[in-house]
């Protein structure tokens, strides 16, 4: 192989590689999520509900790279949503995934003070694909808050 063509397949494949860090960064982790959640409590108690309007999209500061807020409230319906402003309203006994699986129920189900994870599939923003996501959800003052990522 000559030195041009090595050079160039080397320029190629450290282009690609970089390529995929540069993918791989740009998603959240388990504990960004956990911390997002956590601060969106923090300012619940500081704000009370008026905050919900700064959790929802389209400008929100609760929303980094494919993480965003949710919040459930004790009707059942989300207060607040960090990319989808529409699901305001909406009741999430009735969220079900491709799969079929009722996530919105498992939600209501699992939020603790404590907090707990919960698998289901979702619309990636960043490549608009259904991938698999978990989402950390935790009860305080009978809201469900909640964030989550984007697994594979």
């Amino acid at each position: 192989m000559s030195k041009k063509l090595h050079t160039g397949w080397l320029i190629l494949l450290t282009w690609y590689v970089m390529s995929c860090g540069a993918v791989a960064a740009e998603r959240a982790t388990a504990e960004e999520a956990q911390a997002m959640v956590a601060r969106a409590i923090a300012a619940y108690k500081a704000e009370g509900k008026t905050v919900f309007t700064k959790m929802t999209a389209p400008s929100t500061e609760f929303r980094d790279r494919d993480l965003y807020v949710f919040v459930i409230g004790p009707d059942h319906k989300v207060v607040a949503h960090g990319l989808d402003a529409k699901r305001i309203g909406h009741d999430v006994t009735k969220f079900v995934d491709s799969d079929g699986k009722a996530y919105g129920k498992e939600f209501i189900a699992k939020a603790s003070e404590s907090g707990s994870w919960v698998d289901y599939k979702r619309t990636d923003p960043l490549t608009n694909k259904v991938m698999p996501k978990s989402s950390w959800v935790v009860l305080y003052d009978g809201y469900i808050f909640g964030s989550g990522i984007y697994t594979k």
